[in-house]
């Protein structure tokens, strides 16, 4: 769909066979108009130097005078907010999700409307670790759902959960980062609601949904709404956004000078940002990452979310047919309206499998050597999902994969 406008891994040296890069939800391949974005950081900063904060070229085609102090505010407007169909000046960039959830957890505002929080045992550690961190340091009682015997989402169990009084705050993930299951809206918008009648926030982790599924937060009718540009997004690290809806006010301890009210009148004490969303920015704004953050946004606002969408769903399907006809199991939901882009499959050896794939220039990833998982995204066609299952049907009929380890640095595959 878009394989040209992004960089892709070296072909295999032996067979000249492409390289099948499946990992988009670990992170996202590198646009390539990445490379001139960066010169044009490095440009900005050698002619215009601290005069940059206040006004830069339009680089970004966002239509607006801009510098690195209010790009933040900016490039959320045009290019975020529509990745959650949200309304302008409802969407703050912010570094990571970890940063979101800390602003929202250091909110007095949020506590003010209960001592009770509610999530499931299925969060990434972004947003459960910080839950039991923030209820051991403000004592709170904290509620975690576990899953369905199949691993599936307890939803039910998570709106009655969220309707409990003194409830304060409910997260869940739109799209799960383990299995790739998939909360669909009227799932989420009941949970919204049990949580909005207790008097409580909702809290969606969309990290594995936005820049690959159609979001609508406003029907999805959640309070609090984040996720990053990491991953399916493209543009790497440092980009992350929160959407907050119109009428919610927070004021976050965590929030540092550039979310100041007065930034410039350098005050003994500080006051709130009119613009609430602001209120969550930190200590000075990591300026190069801004330059890179919203070019893969870009390619996919225009080819249409509604058409990535789609073309991550036939691709899912023809993985799980293939997977089907090798006798693998699916461990993600077989519904695919219950399905985002990530597919995993329970394999014995799967760090094996991983690692040996890798050799053949085929990259998924593996988790506690048991799931095998895999994301056909924009840049992938048909072609690279039959070469990945040859590949991997290869390994089980061979046994080849058995006993190969990663060779590299560190634990990321």
């Amino acid at each position: 769909m878009l394989r040209d406008a992004f960089v892709h891994p070296p072909d295999d040296p032996e067979t000249g066979a492409p390289a099948v890069e499946l990992r988009a939800f670990t992170h996202g391949l590198m646009p390539r108009t990445v490379p001139a974005m960066m010169q044009a950081f490095t440009d900005d900063w050698a002619t215009r130097g601290v005069d940059a904060w206040n006004e830069v070229p339009d680089r970004w085609g966002h239509g607006q005078r801009a510098g690195w102090w209010t790009l933040p505010d900016v490039l959320a407007d045009v290019f975020l907010a529509p990745l959650l169909a949200a309304p302008p000046r409802t969407v703050a960039h912010v570094p990571n999700v970890n940063a979101a959830v800390a602003g929202i957890f250091s909110s007095p505002e949020t506590w003010a409307r209960g001592r009770r929080v509610v999530t499931t045992g299925g969060e990434f550690p972004s947003v459960l670790h910080s839950a039991r961190k923030w209820a051991e340091l403000l004592g709170l009682d904290l509620v975690v759902v576990d899953p369905l015997p199949d691993g599936s989402v307890d939803a039910a169990r998570l709106g009655d959960e969220a309707a409990v009084g003194g409830t304060a705050l409910v997260a869940v993930s739109h799209v799960g980062f383990a299995t790739g299951e998939r909360l669909t809206t009227p799932v989420l918008r009941a949970i919204c609601e049990a949580a909005r009648g207790a008097g409580a926030l909702s809290l969606v982790d969309g990290y594995h949904a936005a820049a690959s599924l159609v979001v609508d937060a406003g029907a999805i009718g959640c309070d609090l709404y984040t996720g990053g540009l990491l991953k399916e997004g493209c543009g790497s690290t440092g980009n992350a956004f929160l959407y907050i809806r119109e009428g919610v006010g927070l004021m976050p301890a965590s929030g540092g000078w550039f979310g100041d009210g007065d930034p410039f009148g350098f005050g003994p004490a500080p006051t709130p940002h009119p613009d609430v969303r602001r209120r969550f920015l930190g200590g000075t704004t990591a300026v190069a990452s801004l330059y890179h953050a919203v070019e893969g946004i870009r390619l996919l606002l225009g080819a249409g979310l509604d058409r990535v969408e789609a073309h991550g769903a036939a691709l899912g399907a023809h993985a799980v047919d293939r997977a089907d006809a090798l006798g693998l199991t699916l461990a993600s939901p077989r519904d695919p309206a219950r399905r985002g882009t990530m597919l995993a499959f329970a394999l014995d050896h799967a760090d094996a499998m991983s690692a040996w794939l890798k050799t053949r220039r085929v990259y998924t990833d593996s988790r506690r050597g048991r799931v095998l998982r895999m994301a056909p995204f924009v840049w992938n066609d048909r072609a690279d999902v039959d070469r990945a299952f040859d590949a991997i049907g290869e390994a089980i009929a061979t046994g080849a994969h058995i006993g190969v380890r990663e060779d590299a640095a560190g634990p990321v595959t």
